[in-house]
């Protein structure tokens, strides 16, 4: 896996002096549905076992592998942490879901930072969350 942003990347490239055609392509990341896929061959588990661990409906893990369904970021980290994903590859996960990354100036998130670099199991991450009264990884947000 490739562990430069996007970003990084471009930048790299740009300075390279590659064509900026270049740039577009391999800067970009790779869609929600291949990353995923990746993580679960990795860990070599089915995808109902994986969707059944971060409480979701097989269905639904199997139409956002396909791209047929945008998930929630809640649904995107519960999956990073039954994929065993660090805080970068779950921040890269949330950018390849068109989601905003976790943010250290969000109280929620920073818990949820701590967790996931803890790794820490959805459930106790939630109960964490729900100790300060913030919503937990099941809430529809």
């Amino acid at each position: 896996m490739n562990d430069l942003s996007p970003t990084e990347i471009a930048i790299d490239l740009l300075k390279r002096g590659k064509s900026l055609d270049t740039i577009i392509q391999e800067a970009k990341l790779p869609t929600l549905g291949v990353y995923l896929f990746e993580f679960i061959c990795k860990k070599n588990v089915s995808i109902d076992t994986v969707a059944g661990l971060a409480d979701l409906n097989k269905t639904s893990l199997y139409r956002i592998l396909n791209g047929e369904l945008n998930p929630r970021p809640n649904v995107l980290i519960r999956l990073s942490r039954v994929l065993d994903m660090d805080i970068e590859e779950t921040q890269k996960l949330l950018k390849c879901g068109n989601c905003a990354s976790l943010s250290g100036s969000k109280p929620r998130d920073v818990y949820i930072m701590d967790g996931i670099i803890h790794n820490r199991t959805i459930s106790e991450i939630s109960d964490i969350l729900a100790e300060h009264n913030l919503p937990d990884l099941f809430a529809k947000r």
